[in-house]
């Protein structure tokens, strides 16, 4: 029902002004009612203060802000001003001058009339949008405050003492470095440092993009310990463009990695898994292609993962209108696309 109120009141707003405005033209509106349905002229006029209120409060205003183009926005907002109050006042003198009662008043007179009518329903529309956008702000950062808390809760609820975990893969480093197996006391060691990341790392709201890439690789290296000599496999990560002083919220790109691995490898045929990273001066690239072996290859909710549904709500709390985010299959290879517009 709330999302009805807002319609509501503005047909009631407008509809209560033109009616107010054509019972009292008389005394306000300076119309001749000999010359005809003079309602039509103001009908006109109130058309175009609406297209100015509502291109200005619903799509300029929002998008561009959303975009931070301050400049686009001031450069539209004062040719748009310009060009509507040009096309309104010609109307009203070539046509509807005769509903005047001072039908020989110049070009000029209407332009400026018009004018300062538009600017004052510019200024409705600028605060309307302004106030609503801060209301949509504000409603953004208690979701994302919810849902880090909603996430906290249900990982401190289902998780076992880190402590004891990571005392535990200490010992079996130590043992497997005393029956002489280096590479599995490698790969007890990447993961815990994976879990160290996850548990203690990733409490801030934005992490270093280095430790991401570092995060991937361990998990990457762990997942081949897992992986036979015979087994056709190849998972390769490529990084281009300068990762330094770049940060990212945590967490965002392993799931495209898990799904990755999770859909793309089957021992029994050659798998093929391509991770790139670029990074240039405005944007992220990340791009993951794997082998089809499975009939579901999209990103899936599994209670392990965070799944297409998840990850896109995470990215429009987290990256709203600065993100986007494509999956597609192509030559045998399910790939999967996400670009961030970098602060």
């Amino acid at each position: 029902m709330k999302k009805h109120i807002e319609p509501i009141i503005h047909i009631l707003v407008w509809g209560i002004g033109y009616f107010l405005i054509l019972s009292y033209t008389s005394t306000i509106g300076n119309f001749r009612k000999d010359t005809g349905p003079y309602w039509v002229a103001l009908l006109f006029g109130m058309l175009m203060n609406q297209t100015v209120f509502y291109t200005s409060a619903f799509y300029l205003v929002p998008k561009f802000l959303r975009l931070k183009k301050i400049r686009a926005l001031i450069f539209l907002l004062i040719g748009g001003f310009a060009l509507i109050n040009l096309f309104e006042s010609s109307i009203d003198y070539r046509y509807l001058a005769a509903f005047f009662s001072s039908a020989s008043e110049s070009f000029v007179v209407f332009l400026l009339y018009n004018s300062v009518v538009s600017f004052f329903i510019l200024l409705v529309a600028l605060s309307y949008a302004l106030i609503k956008y801060w209301i949509q702000n504000e409603k953004f950062k208690r979701m994302l405050l919810e849902e880090k808390l909603s996430t906290e809760m249900a990982f401190l609820k289902s998780k076992i003492n880190p402590h004891f975990l990571f005392n535990v893969l200490n010992s079996f480093y130590a043992k497997s470095l005393k029956y002489n197996a280096p590479e599995l006391a490698d790969g007890i060691a990447k993961l815990a440092e994976l879990m160290r990341y996850m548990v203690y790392e990733t409490n801030e709201d934005k992490v270093a993009l280095e430790k991401e890439i570092h995060h991937l690789k361990n998990f990457i290296q762990v997942y081949q310990l897992r992986i036979a000599e015979e087994d056709d496999v190849s998972i390769n990560f490529d990084i281009k463009g300068d990762p330094n002083a770049i940060k990212i919220s945590p967490m965002l790109l392993i799931p495209f990695v898990e799904n990755a691995i999770k859909h793309g490898i089957d021992p029994k045929a050659k798998s093929i898994i391509n991770i790139s990273l670029k990074v240039d001066a405005k944007n992220l690239f990340f791009k993951v292609s794997n082998t089809i072996h499975q009939s579901v290859y999209a990103l899936v909710d599994k209670p392990s993962g965070f799944g297409l549904d998840n990850l896109k709500k995470r990215l429009s709390i987290l990256y709203p209108n600065s993100y986007t985010l494509e999956t597609k299959e192509e030559k045998g290879y399910f790939i999967s696309l996400l670009i961030l517009q970098l602060d």
